[in-house]
């Protein structure tokens, strides 16, 4: 599917978010109308799906707010690019993860605003992970980065390769494929052993950012090996840090 060349000529990456605090009482207290917006969030939340039907705002905010760029925080964001020696493909990575998430922000402007000009990779990043980084960053007040300057592009002038989408071909009507469930139906490894997704935001408050961290560098090891593998080329098996 994609050459050697192109997959060089791609930074892989991720992010974990958490809720912006670690409960709807403290948002309360720090932003009163931020809170009575949320309630209204959780009417539509209630309404759209069945498993919310009985949850209170409350729960919903320790399970969605994570999900939602207005409440949420960014944690942690791991980028990675490929490289190839003689002894097959190398993955070096490059986290950005802390309790502020400012450091974050920072991290990742940088990131895109040094290689605008290559392809971003990762796994649901369309709808989840680009929305919220654009969002995170005019809410605390940067500029958006070279490589996020995306809302004049026509979609297929989109800088992202998005595996959730290469993997359904075009179907549209299908459902959404987890990273976990393409992994393993294509023979690699679940990244998803130690933690799950709907636990980071457990896991943050708890104050386990090396544990969120490491669970986001397996993700992008994850989505670089999905492409290599339906590529036809050798997968990593570890990663290296950036000196």
């Amino acid at each position: 599917m994609y050459s050697q060349s192109e997959l060089t000529k791609a930074v892989f990456f991720d992010l974990e978010t958490a809720a912006e605090y670690e409960s709807l009482d403290l948002l309360l207290l720090a932003n009163k109308k931020k809170a009575e917006l949320w309630s209204k969030r959780c009417d539509y939340l209630r309404l759209r799906f069945e498993e919310n039907k009985y949850l209170t705002d409350e729960e919903l905010y320790v399970e969605k707010a994570a999900l939602t760029p207005e409440f949420a925080r960014i944690v942690c964001a791991t980028f990675a690019r490929l490289s190839w020696t003689e002894e097959g493909p190398s993955l070096i990575v490059k986290s950005y993860s802390s309790d502020s998430e400012i450091e974050v922000l920072e991290g990742i402007h940088k990131v895109f605003e040094k290689f605008f000009n290559l392809k971003f990779v990762g796994h649901n990043i369309k709808r989840f992970d680009v929305p919220m980084m654009c969002k995170r960053l005019l809410i605390n007040g940067y500029s958006l980065p070279k490589g996020l300057l995306i809302h004049n592009l026509k979609p297929w002038e989109m800088p992202f390769i998005d595996t959730s989408e290469v993997w359904s071909f075009g179907a549209w009507q299908e459902g959404f494929t987890s990273l976990d469930l393409l992994a393993t139906s294509i023979g690699l490894d679940s990244p998803k052993e130690e933690i799950q997704g709907s636990e980071v935001n457990s896991y943050f408050w708890k104050g386990e950012i090396e544990k969120i961290t490491k669970y986001c560098e397996r993700d992008v090891m994850t989505t670089t090996n999905i492409l290599l593998k339906l590529s036809g080329l050798s997968i990593v098996k570890d990663y290296a840090y950036q000196a």
